[in-house]
């Protein structure tokens, strides 16, 4: 019996645990957990098993049929209530990671965007470091969204082919967006490879015999942007935004593309 009551008490505690953790308050946790014990019942019942005042039971019993945990019926001009199973906590989240990969989604798009508007002193160069597939993605948002506002939409690159498998794995619709928006570019690529895309042009260096070239370097409006691979194949990227530096790759690129 000591056995049981401690499994009881264990699976009480996991679930509002649980639910908490999804964003429920405590009272919502344990009028669920009181209605799990119980069949069809009416608010009377549930509170005087909770603990929980009518008033507040009601107010978590509304959240918890919104959320699809709690199910209600009437049966003349009262209201009985039941626990939906707990399987719907899968469910819920289900929902609250598509919520947060929405949430990333916008943050990566927006933060470049306030980051590249925090003022600095004048004159003196802003860098931005960013770490792993998603610090690719915030710089490739980040091309998209300075480009889309030039009077010119265009940007330069330097492509090397070991780099080419890590760029968009985790953006596959960049290149998409980019025609969509009218982004053109140009491309100087070291070695062989590169899908051709609309609204872009690719020029070819020969691949030189060492090792150690392993960058993607994008030029676009006052900033020079460069994405590597760690020692542990950790991509990584650094923006500098630098007029004066800026316009120099630009002058270099426009001369070279001029030779090929």
């Amino acid at each position: 019996m000591k056995l049981i009551v401690w499994c009881m008490k264990d699976d009480r505690f996991t679930v509002q645990k649980l639910l908490v953790e999804l964003g429920f308050s405590a009272n919502e946790a344990e009028t669920y957990w009181a209605l799990l014990n119980l069949e069809t019942v009416s608010i009377r019942k549930v509170a005087e098993r909770s603990g929980i005042n009518r008033g507040t039971t009601y107010d978590a019993i509304k959240r918890l049929i919104t959320a699809g945990l709690v199910s209600a019926r009437r049966s003349g001009q009262r209201e009985y209530f039941s626990a939906e199973s707990p399987e719907r906590i899968y469910d819920l989240i289900r929902d609250r990671r598509k919520e947060l990969l929405q949430t990333q989604r916008h943050a990566q798009e927006y933060i470049p965007t306030l980051l590249a508007k925090k003022a600095r002193p004048q004159g003196r160069p802003l860098v931005r470091y960013y770490e792993d597939d998603e610090g690719v993605v915030a710089v490739l948002t980040d091309v998209l969204q300075t480009c889309s506002q030039l009077d010119q939409p265009q940007y330069y690159v330097y492509s090397s082919r070991p780099l080419r498998q890590y760029l968009y794995r985790h953006f596959p619709e960049f290149t998409d967006r980019r025609t969509r928006e009218g982004i053109a570019v140009k491309v100087i690529a070291v070695g062989e490879g590169g899908d051709p895309a609309a609204v872009s042009e690719r020029r070819w260096l020969p691949e030189p015999s060492e090792a150690g070239i392993s960058s993607y370097t994008i030029i676009y409006d006052n900033k020079v942007a460069s994405i590597s691979i760690s020692d542990d194949q950790t991509p990584y990227g650094v923006v500098v935004e630098d007029a004066g530096g800026a316009a120099m790759q630009k002058l270099l690129f426009e001369r070279l593309w001029q030779t090929l």
